[in-house]
C-alpha cells in the first residue's frame, strides 16, 4: 500500500462549493450573524462592541496611503423594549426580514437568553430553513451603484 492510498480523493471542487447562491446567502448571514453574537457576550460581560475592519487611510505624518485597523460602524440587531425584555431583529443588509409572516421581530425576553437565540439562528440558517426568505431578500434589494 502506497503513502498517498491512505487518503480519501474527492471529485469535488472549491470553485463548484463557493457557487451555490444558497451557501454565499448563507455565508454572508452567518457572518453578520456572528457579529451580532460577539456584540451580545461583550454586552453580557459588561463591555462596549466595537467592531474593527482594515482600511486604506492618509497617514497625516508622512502624507501616504497606509492599510491600517479602524472602528467601522457597527449596527445591534437586538434592543429593549418598553417593559425592559429584549427584542430581535434578524436583517439582511439594511433591511428587517419577517421570519414569520407580520411579525419582523424575535421576543427573546431576558439578557441572557439573547446569545442563545442567535445561536438557534445560525442552527436554522446552517440547515437552510431561511434559504427562500434570504433569496426573496436579495431579490427585492435595488442595485444602485453602478451595478
Amino acid at each position: 500500500m502506497t503513502i498517498l492510498e491512505k487518503l480519501n480523493f474527492s471529485d469535488k471542487t472549491r470553485a463548484a462549493m463557493l457557487t451555490s447562491p444558497e451557501i454565499k446567502l448563507r455565508g454572508k448571514m452567518l457572518e453578520a450573524l456572528d457579529l451580532q453574537i460577539e456584540a451580545a457576550k461583550a454586552m453580557l460581560q459588561g463591555e462596549t462592541y466595537v467592531r474593527r475592519a482594515m482600511r486604506w487611510v492618509d497617514d497625516p505624518e508622512t502624507g501616504e496611503r497606509v492599510r491600517k485597523e479602524i472602528p467601522v460602524r457597527f449596527r445591534p440587531w437586538f434592543w429593549k423594549d418598553e417593559q425592559g425584555s429584549y427584542m430581535l431583529d434578524v436583517r439582511y443588509g439594511n433591511r428587517r426580514l419577517e421570519l414569520k409572516p407580520k411579525k419582523p421581530a424575535i421576543e427573546v425576553g431576558e439578557v441572557e437568553k439573547l446569545v442563545p437565540t442567535l445561536e438557534t439562528l445560525r442552527e436554522a440558517i446552517n440547515a437552510g430553513e431561511l434559504d427562500k426568505i434570504l433569496k426573496e431578500a436579495k431579490s427585492s434589494r435595488k442595485f444602485g451603484r453602478g451595478r
